[in-house]
């Protein structure tokens, strides 16, 4: 008796399916970014070499899947048809499919002068529709045209099926009767039709190892974040106590004893925005579009944080020590690891706990700020910049090192003092030992003014660089403030400008920013820390030349 292939191929596939184990790997760590991406490991035992199927696979970030064995491995993500069971028994609206497989008595609406007509038979099942093909076109899609047949990241190619306006009942010999909706006016069931099994495609991830023993796998995925926040309490005029707290949300998966850690850093996350090809709600065409369209910095796909809050951009004046990578809670190479233990989180569960404390010695001072008016070339800024006008007041502030054995990241930080209220400022990046400045409310007990003018007859012309034309002026400005508290006052006023300093009253730091290395004119900042007495008035004049742009 000869056997067809057919028969041969499903004995195969049969076989195959057989020797294939269902397993559901364990989350071993979380570690945890503040823009909702997180980096997850986790493993299983394979007892033999064969297949293995993970039924609940993972949405990775493209390029991050790694599978690793103690021999060959191979993964192949692929769709399996699931039963889901019978289908539900409530109406849908539709006739054709609630009554689908049925024995039924239809009583049609009379005609005018005739007697009512009544018909039985059985409910024509239709069959279930089959995906269109999609062939791709010139643009491999990249274009919007292919793109736009993608539903929900897989291609929509399913055809909706309708009967239109009729209920369609099976006749003799494979022959249909079709009739109106709109003249049936009872339908009786006689013989419930049998409950069909549906079923459903689900996505699968096979391994197939080459011998037995542990296969870890890590990736990186989104769906778990952390939220930082600090507490400062101002417990006397000199010592503060700063604490880290930190909410842990999770909207991933059930984590089960697994290790968390939060990470504090920048990373470069080239393909944050991209989901990995080995997902199955994927696409070639949302794949392309994802490459495509990458998203700029400080958006949601890339690690740049969502919102400035958790930009984690480190600050200027980066150079502090740095823990003992050995130490629990390490700091490499400027990514910080802080290890939260074994935790159990449910989906969409939430949990909030203290990470770290410290004391240290803090300055109450006024911080003053007072922005740059001109651009890189020299020309005045227009009026009215929005939200950074607030950084032109004056802001009653405390000055102190950060106390912490690793980074303080950018956070939010509530200010107390004798357990009240006092404000809630931003905390940016600021390393072990490093200064931080955090606003506390508007100092408006103090008086603030500034001025600048160009100083006449002063003005050189003509002056060409890059093929611009310059010229020269020289600017007096002059910043007052006057102590309206009846308390001495700190203060701490900064002047930026741009151009070459002159000369400056009370002999001020000067540091060059950062954001003018590669302007005409140099950006400066100047740095006073000045005393005022209740009630006493000071004029600081400075002095300086700036390039012009005509």
């Amino acid at each position: 008796m000869k056997t067809s292939l057919l028969t041969v191929l499903l004995a195969a596939a049969s076989v195959s399916f057989a020797e294939e184990s269902v397993i559901h790997p364990k989350i071993d760590s979380v570690g945890l970014f503040k823009n909702g991406l997180c980096v997850v490991r986790c493993s299983f035992t394979a007892d033999r070499a064969g297949d293995f199927v993970w039924d609940e696979p993972p949405r990775a970030v493209h390029g991050t899947f790694c599978a690793e064995s103690g021999g060959a491995i191979t993964v192949r993500s692929t769709l399996r048809k699931v039963d889901q069971g019978a289908e539900s028994s409530l109406p849908t609206g539709n006739l054709q499919a609630d009554l689908a497989g049925a024995e039924v008595k239809l009583t049609l609406t009379s005609e005018e002068g005739k007697a009512s007509t009544v018909l039985t038979g059985k409910v024509w099942t239709m069959p279930e529709p089959k995906p269109e093909p999609r062939v791709w076109g010139s643009q491999d899609g990249a274009g919007d045209g292919y793109a736009r047949n993608a539903f929900n990241g897989r291609m929509a190619g399913v055809p909706v099926p309708t009967t239109g306006g009729f209920l369609v009942l099976e006749g003799d010999k494979g022959a249909r009767e079709f009739i109106a909706l709109g003249r049936i006016g009872r339908v009786e069931i006689l013989t419930p039709s049998a409950a069909r099994k549906h079923t459903k495609d689900k996505p699968a991830m096979i391994f197939t190892v080459s011998q037995p023993g542990p296969v870890k796998l890590s990736y990186l995925t989104r769906g778990a974040s952390w939220a930082p926040a600090y507490l400062v309490d101002l417990t006397d005029a000199k010592s503060l106590r700063i604490r880290q707290t930190a909410v842990v949300k999770n909207e991933l998966m059930p984590f089960a004893e697994a290790e968390l850690s939060l990470i504090s850093g920048f990373p470069n996350v080239e393909f944050g925005h991209v989901d990995s090809p080995l997902w199955q709600g994927s696409s070639l065409a949302a794949f392309f579009h994802q490459i495509n369209n990458k998203p700029g910095r400080g958006s949601a796909g890339a690690l740049s944080q969502n919102g400035q809050v958790y930009s984690n951009a480190a600050a200027a004046d980066m150079g502090a020590p740095i823990p003992d990578v050995n130490e629990p809670g390490a700091t490499s190479q400027d990514l910080h690891f802080e290890s939260l233990g074994k935790r159990t989180l449910d989906l969409g569960d939430a949990m909030s706990l203290e990470v770290a404390s410290g004391d240290t010695a803090y300055e109450r001072v006024v911080e003053w700020t007072i922005l740059d008016t001109r651009d890189a070339f020299g020309r005045y800024l227009h009026s009215g910049r929005g939200e950074a006008e607030e950084v032109s007041d004056a802001w009653d502030s405390v000055i102190f090192q950060n106390p912490l054995k690793f980074p303080m990241t950018t956070a939010s930080a509530t200010i107390r003092e004798e357990g009240q209220f006092r404000g809630q400022s931003q905390s940016n990046w600021t390393n072990p030992g490093q200064r931080s400045c955090l606003h506390i409310t508007k100092a408006l007990s103090l008086q603030t003014g500034h001025s600048e003018l160009e100083e006449s007859g002063k003005r050189e012309q003509e002056i060409w660089i890059g093929g611009r034309r310059y010229y020269r002026a020289t600017v007096k400005a002059e910043a007052t403030v006057r102590n309206f508290r009846g308390t001495p006052v700190t203060l701490l006023m900064k002047a930026q400008f741009s151009g070459a300093l002159i000369e400056a009253q009370e002999k001020p730091s000067d540091t060059l920013r950062r954001e003018g290395v590669f302007s005409v004119n140099p950006r400066h900042e100047l740095e006073w820390k000045l005393t005022l007495r209740p009630g006493e008035e000071k004029k600081v004049v400075y002095r300086y030349t700036v390039l012009v742009s005509t």
